[in-house]
Parts: C-alpha cells; structure tokens; sequence
C-alpha cells in the first residue's frame, strides 16, 4: 500500500469508528467559521469571501433564473419544469434526475408573496424556501407538513402585518428568497401524474404591493474581477436592511469591503490576488477529503441549514446550491474508489447495494456526474438516456441475497448485469447518492456506503 493510502486507509479508520468524531470535527469547523475577522491579511479576506460568496452565487442564480438583471423579469411568478434533468440542464450546479421542479425568486421588499401549496399524500414532494445565505428556513412536503399544503405567506425581515385566517406566515431573514418545489416522477409513465400535482403549486402577490426590484449589478460565472463581486454582494445585502440573521454580520467585514459602495483601490488589488485562490480553495474544499469513508465523502453536519458555518455554506453553493437539510435528504459523493484511487471513466466499476437498498423512507438514487474545469458537476450525455439509477428503475437485476450490483462504466457493458448499468464519461467523473427521508441510521452516520470496487470492463 502506498504512503498516500496508507494515510488515507487510517483516517478511513478513525472517521469509521463512530459518528462522534465526525460530529466533533464538524463542530470545530464551524467554531473557526464564526471566529471574528482579525488584521489585514489573507486569513481576515478569506473570512471575509466565505460569508460573501454564497450572497453571490445566490444573486447570479437569481438573475439567470429569474430573468431579474435590469428590471423586475419573473421574480414573484413561477416557472415549473415538468421535465426531468439530462445533460443539457446547466442553469442550476449538480441537478437531479429524480424529481420536477417548481421555481420562485420571491422578493419581499415590496410586501408579502402567497404560496398555494397542494396536498399529496401519496408520493414525496417538499417545497423548501431558502434566504439570500442559503439556508432553508421553512418547508411543506411530505415530512414538514405530513403532506398537507395550504396557503402561506412568505414575509420580508420588515414586513409587520397579519395574516389573512387561515395562511400560514413563514418570514425570511432576507428580502431574495427561493422557492423550490420538487415533485418525485417514478419513471417516464408517471410524468403527467406529477406533471398535474406540480401545477398546483402557484404563487400570487396580494394587491397594492410594488413591482418588485431587479438587480443592477451583473453576477457572472467564472472568477469575476474583485469591483464586481464586492458589488454584487454589496447590492444584495442592501436589498435587506435592518441586519437580520445572517445579514447582520455584515458589519464585521466592512473593512474588507463587504457592503461598501465604493472599496479603494488598494483593498480591490487585495481581494483581485485573493479571488483565484478563493475559488480554488472552493473547489478542492467541495470534494471533502477529510470526511471519506470507503471512497465516499459524508455530508458535514448542517448542510442547507449552515448557521454560521461560513466555509460549508460557500462549499454547497459552488458545488450543490438549494442542498435541503438532512432531515429532508442527505448527499453523498464519489470521488475516489475504496483503495483511494481517484475515479475515472477510463476504469470500469462496481457498486454493490446490500439487500434492503440505501436506509431511505422516500427514495434513493445515485447520479453520475462530468466534473467541470470551474467545479460545477453536470449530468452526463449516454447511448441510453440514463443519468442515474435507484430504487425507483424499472428492469433492474438483483443478486439471489436481494442485493443489487451496478456496473459504472463508460462502454456498455454485456452479460446478466447489463440492464444495471450506469454510463460515466472519459475522465474524472463524480458520483451522488441522495437518500430523501434518511432513515435513523443513516443520519446518525452508522450506516455506511458501499466502496466502489475496480474491475475488469464487463
């Protein structure tokens, strides 16, 4: 064994005793993330671009969603998408292929927005609604809400009204918010039946309310230059005034140019250095190396609801923006192979799920994904039109035991495993697991993965 796995095979060891030294790592994560700014040097800018980065990737989401640079676009209207994900899905990083969509940008400086939400009791469905910080402050679905909709009102940090009897006030922290709705399809036959469930979800603005406020400042993909960050993060704090949640932390990087109209320029030439290594401290970050069981990465503790954990909240919003809470699902990624080995689509693999499938109460799925060169993952174009598989896929073969073997690879494979195979790309490739619903095992951490085993190409 190499040194390298060697030292990997060891942490696999610590982190596989139990659950609590993962949950005491992640503690002192999020203990350096609150930490106050201190100095001038690159450590209090890191802070700094921690806490600021998810209001960007918020505000460019926002602006390419809803059409909101320079005016009003969609904002407050949804836009549902009755169609699953594939290949051409770029808008939003590391889509699933489980569920349709139902999206809003709400913004709430002008009043409150009304969401009707339908019951469904027979199949998963959540509507999650997450501030400007990304976190999910409210839910409806399936576990929230026992599946029962209703009327609720989503209300800004200022709004001070009631309520009309009978809806439900949820208020934000910050004046954007996002509301996503996703609906289960359990395979193409079913399409139309949640097609007609999604189409319950709308949202309507109460009467008298003003046009609500687009964005002046262009977010863009990439690495933007330090101005255009610095003002876009700028601009949408002052969307929401007053400091609450998260907002109010704002004051402790204003002398790093975090809300400030106009930063001299010596401090743009600081964060101009700083930006490049930013993001590619992010990148390598998302793939979580030090939580790795087995060639899988477990989710830190407080995904979609991060409090102040500033690093993990940037992490999901580069690499899985709109991540729900753990409760409401949970995320485990692929990297590496059981030996440590980086995978690629260039090796063919094997993923055996023991009998009674992945410890979920709603759904399981693994997902392949392409690697981008900016670290956004997208799903994979193949002969077969598959970009995930789970308990849901129709036709698969199961070993005598009940267990299920899932060939990963990029030819198509032949033989008795065939009818299970999940296409990869040429190169670096990305796995996702999604257990909707965990069930207790799985969020005390006590089940684990199955590693993913190197063989010969079927």
């Amino acid at each position: 064994m190499s040194e390298g796995n060697l030292q990997m095979a060891r942490r696999d060891l610590l982190i596989a005793a139990a659950a609590v030294p993962l949950a005491g790592a992640l503690g002192s994560s999020s203990a350096r993330a609150a930490e106050p700014a201190r100095g001038g040097d690159e450590a209090a800018i890191r802070a700094a671009f921690y806490y600021a980065y998810p209001l960007y990737e918020f505000a460019r989401t926002e602006q390419t969603l809803g059409r909101s640079l320079g005016g009003p676009g969609v904002l407050n209207t949804v836009t549902r998408r009755a169609q699953l994900s594939g290949p051409q899905s770029r808008n939003v990083t590391a889509p699933n292929n489980d569920t349709i969509y139902a999206s809003s940008f709400l913004e709430l400086s002008g009043g409150p927005v009304e969401i009707i939400a339908p019951s469904i009791p027979d199949r998963y469905f959540s509507i999650a609604f997450m501030d400007a910080f990304t976190d999910n402050f409210a839910y409806v679905g399936t576990r929230a809400t026992n599946g029962k909709g209703g009327r609720f009102w989503v209300v800004g940090p200022q709004w001070r009204g009631r309520v009309p009897a009978g809806v439900r006030a949820l208020r934000s922290s910050t004046n954007d918010v996002w509301m996503l709705a996703r609906v289960l399809v359990e395979g193409p036959d079913d399409l139309a039946a949640a097609t007609a469930l999604l189409g319950q979800v709308q949202v309507n603005v109460p009467g008298g309310q003003r046009t609500a406020r687009g964005f002046t400042m262009p977010a863009t993909t990439g690495v933007p230059d330090a101005a255009n960050f610095l003002g876009v993060v700028t601009e949408i704090l002052r969307r929401s005034p007053d400091g609450r949640g998260e907002t109010a932390r704002a004051a402790r990087f204003r002398s790093l140019g975090i809300g400030v109209e106009s930063p001299s320029p010596a401090l743009l030439a600081r964060w101009s250095v700083y930006l490049p290594k930013g993001y590619q401290d992010l990148r390598e970050g998302f793939l979580f190396r030090d939580l790795v069981v087995g060639g899988w990465t477990y989710q830190p503790r407080g995904v979609g609801e991060f409090g102040r954990n500033d690093r993990l909240r940037a992490l999901i919003a580069l690499g899985g923006i709109a991540a729900l809470g753990e409760k409401e699902a949970m995320y485990f990624h692929a990297n590496f192979d059981g030996s440590g080995a980086r995978l690629t689509g260039d090796n063919a693999y094997q993923w055996r799920v023991p009998p009674g499938g992945v410890p979920a109460k709603a759904f399981w799925s693994l997902t392949m994904y392409d690697p981008q060169p900016d670290g956004r993952y997208f799903l994979v174009e193949n002969p077969i039109g598959r970009y995930s598989i789970g308990d849901r896929t129709p036709g698969l073969v199961h070993e005598p035991d009940g267990s299920l073997i899932i060939p990963i690879q990029h030819e198509r494979p032949e033989g008795r495993l065939a009818p299970n195979w999940l296409p990869a790309p040429k190169g670096p490739i990305r796995l996702a697991l999604r257990a909707y619903l965990p069930k207790p095992e799985l969020l005390a951490r006590k089940w684990r993965v199955p590693a993913l085993e190197k063989v010969a190409p079927q």
